[in-house]
């Protein structure tokens, strides 16, 4: 079968009725159409049925139609006259028998030798996989009632399969209809079953079409369904003759139904029906076939008729509007297509020109005018504007905080790329929230709206109302330049520069220039009509092949109805460029081997950016060779292909072989469909051929069922630097998967650690909650498993700030391994430590040190004092003794430690690294400054040199320095150092980190320490806000961010405003399940200061007294943050005392004053 031209993600469906002779109708339109849609299509030849459509039906003569264009692979005009042929040879003779009125004999004879003409095998069978899928309708002659058709197909499916048969008799069943040949009987698998027409069931078979594509394209899309009638009948009434075979080819009801159906779209659903001149014309009248073609072609010809044939071109050329296979069973809403937002891509790598271009948007955008600047580039589609935009994007990026890549095709896609931009930033789920978050987020971001052709869209509204930030729009239709706004603010890009074109060819083919190649490389680029895209892949397709650029151009003007002539249309109709290049990346995937082909549709189901080859190592060196998996249910029957495409990554000592990879990737990127950074490693996919590549896949879910498998296999249970740091650069593969991971459990076990060690607790917790529920439902409570799983959801709780729900699932988790497993098991006092853990992160650190105590003796016992699990719990204990203030205890206990680990592990071992960064924070706080900054500056040398200066735990090491310059005094160090780490961790983890907004925290108040107070408040504000939106009220960093910002505004003035702030937080923590934490202790602190302040002094002290209480609690009575609190009450109460005597004192002067001023009285009057 001819390849599928014009492939896009929508699927085409075609249906006919059937209707007899009347039945060479439906080709007579279908002919016309075809003639338009090459028009459209810009090919040198009018294309075949099976070409451009993915699922045929019929029924009736309709499924002989069917069969001749889809099974066979006819062009309409081979079709058509075929068809004359098998209607002549089956209605020319009637039988004297009453019974039927024509021989099957002879339709099966005629049948025959149509289908040896084209397969050269009379008994060809009707399955053909790699065919287009093409079906017909029959009845079960035993039940004819049900109206239920029997779908012969072409290809297999999974339930309520048909016959398998030949082709005749797929035919000979479908036109079988009662009164005109007699029934069929079909053997499948020993049993002998006997069919009717498929008119019977329905004389239009769209609807079993419509349900038939649901089944076999699952998760698919829809951009056209066309359906052609075989002309209208007389209307039926009760005085119609032979009233049963007409109203079994009454095939308007189903018509009707598909109307109302798709009364909501536009561009989707096309009918096509003779209505005058057919009803004279009998089923069996073969004799007035030619009346039969000019009637229809009479129709053809009517305006609104010819109008909608044109139409129905365009749409299929275009296909702009999908609609998802699941929504066809019903009435269809308005709908457009609809794009995944995607990350800003890079340019191309071997970008050229365009520098008049970049320098005008650059004084436009960066003029110093006060304001928001918009850019518009329009011009021809595929004539650079997107790249354009992009390259200005990465040549400027240090001048954006962040750079927003739109798809504003339509209001629908708009809407869908912003919503998911206001989910990604925690904003909310609607369009309306992204747009919001831009007008919040002061920095100066860049918007890229890409595609914004339909100047019937309203764009205005999506412009974010706010002075600050850019946007840059690229459009086909110049009167969107209405949006533009700043100095030169729009251009026209009409094409790339001959020279530059010339340039990048040569460039990308890599043969050198000389005068007979430079003319040779202007044809080329004249040929492409200078679109960069197409010169890109057009260079490379010439360097791989080593054809010369003359050969080249020959070849390529061989495929003219296939290559040339699209650039051509697209040039004149100003069409979607993405479509132009399609050809050529169709051929340069044929010569890719099956194994690059492989390759290629793994990394398609990744994200588009910043692939790695670690993942294909990882997972090559931890998949069981024998063919074994990590995999269940669903997802089993997939991995063996996998497993089996990782084989051959092998070296035959088992080990990684790498040249076998990189000659596979070689061989894809000569074909630019993947690029290579050097300088990250990292391997991308062009954003448009990686949408491209997935619609070239036939079976989506298996494809995606397969990546998702690659990359779990990738991740293991090691804690190494380099293994956190991959598995944190899996992220945006894992996101770009569909959830039907989620269906696996080890699936979801594996993506929920890599989303916990990120950051992102919510969705971690999500995916152990359901394989938690999973496991409790399958294999109980007590088993393994889910008592291992309800351990990793209790973590995910505590990391979450959930403390109390964590708590609990510890709890059970404990109970339940101490049920199964004993106390003395090394799992049942893991579950000790980390509910240990728990109450540390509550504050309850008497109960943590307890527990951690009766845990670190066990594993002594168990495991011994050099055992792994030995040396965690002694550094959760000494965690806990310096949480507690204990530091004397924790510095003695963390330097036992550290000489353990130096002796076991190593000195650059992650364990005895952070162990030694907590010792230089225990210094720290006995403010033996000099000694904690002498290790925490070898810990920063050493965890640099091994891991490189961004790993999160170097920045944590340098953070402890930052904190130490500080308390030296040396505020500007400390500040500079500071907001290094937050550029890092903002770029690295996000906005949003709990790491990260931790940082910004500390920076805030250092700049208070510096005076710049404004800052100070902005980001405490900022702080604030996201970890009410992220954590709720109810937590204790939000609690601990509204104490820093009530200082500020108290150091700033606004006294007010600080209590306001802090009185709210003091109700809203009455309410929170720990009151003996540091945040409320410093919150009572401080209010209490605030107090003493405005000489509230009983307020004061009483607050005072509780932090006393709490800080007792919490650190002992010898801690120095207790001392400190005790001096404090002190003075008030002193202050107290004071102002008691002065009353006493201030009423015994008045009495004695009065007393004295009585007596003179008294005196004076004697």
């Amino acid at each position: 079968m001819a390849e599928m031209l014009h492939e896009h993600a929508g699927l085409r469906l075609l249906s006919f009725d059937g209707g007899g002779v009347s039945g060479l109708s439906s080709l007579i339109i279908l002919q016309e159409f075809m003639k338009r849609l090459q028009i459209q299509l810009s090919l040198s030849e009018t294309p075949r049925p099976c070409q451009v459509f993915h699922l045929i039906a019929g029924t009736g003569m309709g499924g002989v139609v069917a069969i001749l264009l889809g099974r066979l692979g006819l062009q309409v005009d081979d079709a058509i006259e075929a068809y004359q042929r098998i209607a002549e040879g089956a209605f020319s003779e009637r039988k004297l028998s009453r019974e039927e009125a024509f021989k099957a004999t002879k339709l099966e004879s005629i049948i025959t030798s149509v289908v040896e003409q084209y397969t050269a095998q009379a008994d060809a069978p009707m399955a053909n996989p790699e065919g287009c899928k093409t079906f017909v309708c029959a009845i079960q002659a035993d039940n004819i009632t049900a109206g239920t058709p029997t779908l012969i197909r072409t290809y297999d499916v999974s339930e309520n399969d048909g016959p398998k048969c030949k082709i005749v008799q797929a035919a000979l069943a479908t036109t079988a209809m009662m009164g005109y040949f007699k029934p069929i009987t079909i053997n499948d698998s020993g049993i002998g079953i006997t069919y009717v027409g498929g008119e019977l069931g329905g004389n239009n078979p769209t609807g079993h079409m419509l349900a038939e594509a649901g089944r076999v394209f699952v998760d698919r899309v829809v951009s056209c369904i066309f359906s052609i009638g075989a002309g209208h009948l007389h209307p039926i009434n009760l005085k119609s003759k032979d009233i049963g075979v007409a109203i079994s080819r009454d095939s308007e009801r189903v018509a009707q139904e598909m109307a109302r159906r798709f009364q909501y779209t536009t561009d989707v659903y096309f009918r096509f029906n003779v209505d005058q001149g057919m009803q004279n014309i009998g089923a069996a009248n073969w004799e007035k076939m030619p009346e039969v073609v000019s009637h229809t072609r009479q129709h053809t010809t009517l305006f609104e008729v010819s109008s909608r044939l044109t139409q129905a071109a365009k749409a299929f050329a275009k296909a702009d509007t999908f609609i998802p296979v699941a929504q066809l069973g019903g009435i269809i809403p308005p709908t457009n297509i609809v794009r995944a937002l995607r990350s800003c891509p890079p340019p191309s790598a071997t970008f050229v020109g365009q520098e008049e271009a970049l320098s005008q948007m650059a004084h436009c955008i960066f003029d110093g005018i006060e304001g928001r600047h918009i850019f518009v580039l329009n011009g021809l589609g595929g004539a650079g504007k997107t790249q354009l935009a992009l390259k200005f994007a990465q040549d400027y990026r240090n001048k954006f905080s962040e750079v927003f890549y739109i798809d504003a095709t339509s209001a629908n896609t708009i809407e869908a790329n912003f919503s998911s931009l206001a989910v990604a930033k925690k904003a909310g789920k609607d369009y309306i929230n992204a747009i919001d978050w831009l007008v919040t987020c002061r920095e100066s971001w860049l918007l890229i709206l890409n595609n914004a052709d339909d100047t019937s869209l309203d764009l205005q509204k999506y412009f974010p109302p706010c002075s600050h930030g850019a946007i840059v729009i690229t459009t086909r239709n110049r009167q969107l330049i209405g949006y533009a706004h700043g100095t030169n603010p729009h251009r026209q890009i009409s094409q790339m520069d001959l020279e530059d074109g010339k340039r990048l060819l040569l460039e990308m083919s890599q043969v050198a220039w000389e005068e007979i190649n430079d003319k040779i490389a202007g044809a080329i680029v004249a040929e492409l009509g200078s679109l960069a895209l197409a010169i890109v892949q057009a260079g490379a397709y010439i360097r791989i092949h080593e054809c010369g650029l003359a050969a080249y151009l020959e070849m390529y003007r061989c495929y003219r109805g296939e290559l040339l002539e699209q650039y051509k249309d697209f040039k004149q109709n100003l069409g979607d460029y993405q479509w132009t290049v399609f050809t050529t990346w169709r051929v340069s995937l044929r010569k890719l081997s099956p194994r690059a082909v492989e390759l290629f549709y793994l990394l398609a189901f990744m994200h588009h950016d910043r692939i790695m080859e670690d993942t294909f190592q990882r997972a090559c060196l931890k998949v069981d060779p024998e063919g074994g998996g990590i995999l269940t249910d669903d997802f089993s029957s997939t991995n063996g292909g996998v497993v089996s495409f990782l084989s051959i990554f092998r070296s035959s000592e088992g080990g990684w072989y790498r040249p076998t990879f990189l000659r596979l990737i070689t061989e894809i990127r000569s074909y630019s469909l993947i690029d290579f950074d050097p300088a990250s490693g990292y391997y991308s996919v062009h954003p448009l051929v990686h949408s491209w590549i997935r619609t070239t896949v036939e079976k989506f879910g298996e494809a995606s069922r397969r990546t998702a498998i690659l990359l779990a296999l990738s991740i293991d249970n090691e804690f190494g630097a380099s293994d956190y740091e991959y598995r944190m650069k899996l992220i945006p593969h894992i996101d770009a998967l569909s959830t039907e991971f989620r269906s696996d459990l080890n699936l979801a076990r594996k993506f929920a650690m890599v989303y916990d060690e990120a950051g992102r607790f919510q969705v971690a917790k999500s995916l152990m909650e359901a394989v938690v529920e999973t496991e409790k439902e399958i294999l109980g409570v007590d088993h393994l498993d889910t008592l291992t799983d309800m351990f990793q959801l209790a973590n995910a709780y505590q990391k979450n700030g959930e403390f109390l729900a964590a708590e609990r699932l510890h709890v059970l988790a404990l109970e339940g391994r101490t049920r199964v497993l004993g106390e003395m098991h090394p799992d049942t006092y893991r579950s000790m430590a980390y509910l240990a853990l728990t109450y540390h992160d509550q504050s309850r650190f008497q109960e943590a040190k307890e527990l951690q105590l009766k845990v670190l003796e066990a594993a002594k016992q168990l495991l011994g004092p050099e055992a792994r699990e030995t040396l965690l719990s002694q550094f959760a204990l000494a965690s806990t003794y310096q949480s507690l203030g204990w530091f004397q205890q924790a510095k003695v206990l963390f330097c036992e430690l550290i000489e353990t680990q130096k002796k076991v592990l190593g000195e650059e071992h992650p364990a005895t690294l952070m162990s030694m960064h907590n010792l230089a924070g225990v210094l720290e706080d006995l403010d033996e400054l000099d000694d904690a900054g002498t290790i925490a500056t070898e810990m920063l040398r050493a965890t640099t040199r091994v891991y490189g200066e961004d790993h999160p735990d170097a920045l944590s090491i340098l953070g402890t320095i930052a904190i130490i310059q500080l308390k030296r005094g040396r505020h500007e160090e400390a500040a500079s150092l500071q907001e290094r780490i937050d550029a890092i961790q903002r770029q690295k983890l996000g906005e949003s980190h709990p790491q990260t907004l931790s940082d910004r925290a500390n920076l805030a108040c250092t700049y208070q320490s510096l005076g710049r107070l404004v800052e100070a408040e902005y980001i405490h504000r900022q702080v604030l806000e996201t970890r009410i939106r992220l954590h709720g009220q109810e937590h204790t960093s939000v609690l601990s961010s509204a104490v820093n910002l009530a200082m500020v505004c108290s150091s700033l003035g606004r006294q007010a405003e600080a209590e306001a702030i802090m009185v709210k937080e003091l109700a809203t923590s009455s309410r929170m399940p720990a009151n003996y934490t540091p945040a409320m202790v410093a919150l009572k602190t401080n209010l209490a200061d605030i107090y003493i302040k405005q000489r509230r002094l009983k307020d004061a002290g009483i607050l005072m007294n509780q932090s006393v209480i709490a800080q007792r609690t919490m650190y002992g009575e010898d801690h120095h943050y207790v001392k400190r609190s005790l001096q404090t009450l002190s003075g008030i109460e002193r202050a107290l005392w004071k102002e008691k005597v002065s009353k006493r004192i201030y009423y015994l002067l008045g009495f004695v004053f009065a007393f004295l001023s009585i007596a003179f009285v008294h005196i004076s009057a004697l």
